[in-house]
């Protein structure tokens, strides 16, 4: 099989693994680590952060099986891992500012941001990282329905005022 198909489809495969992981682990059985992530931070490192060395195993594994034969496994390891990478740096750099490194606000990732902001406020959806769709109202009443919209008309706005 094409590599560019399998790390492709590896990549967007994960956000539903994402999803799911979060969902019912994070917020299910492996609460007491995930718990730490919804406080406010105490320390440099938290429970939580055992959950990407939790997860970073598969795509070892999966390198692991590769270069013992099984081809496949190396290029879809290496779809599992480019999405971490994307993870890490949206969910850790842009949205939680936990490596000081400056960012330029962007729409889609002020969409994550806003959606992600509703997670930890409601402790509900959206669970997706990458794609975090969700439509409803937030508990306090705040609607979370368009976030990305708003963030798209509000950069289209700031250049249509640059090109006058």
């Amino acid at each position: 099989m094409n590599p560019a198909v399998l790390i492709v489809g590896a990549f967007v495969v994960m956000e539903g693994v994402s999803y799911a992981a979060h969902r019912w682990v994070m917020h299910g059985f492996a609460i007491a680590w995930h718990r730490s992530h919804h406080a406010p931070a105490r320390a440099v490192f938290e429970r939580n952060d055992l959950f990407p060395l939790c997860f970073s195993s598969v795509g070892v594994l999966l390198f692991a099986l590769g270069s013992m034969g099984v081809d496949v496994l190396w290029w879809v390891g290496l779809g599992v891992t480019a999405y971490g990478a994307c993870y890490l740096f949206v969910h850790e750099v842009y949205i939680h500012h936990r490596l000081p490194v400056r960012m330029p606000h962007l729409a889609y990732f002020e969409w994550l941001r806003e959606a992600h902001r509703a997670h930890h406020v409601s402790g509900a959806e959206p669970y997706g990282m990458l794609l975090p769709l969700v439509r409803g109202e937030l508990r306090e009443g705040r609607s979370i329905r368009d976030p990305l919209e708003r963030a798209v008309l509000r950069s289209w706005g700031r250049a249509a005022r640059r090109a006058r």
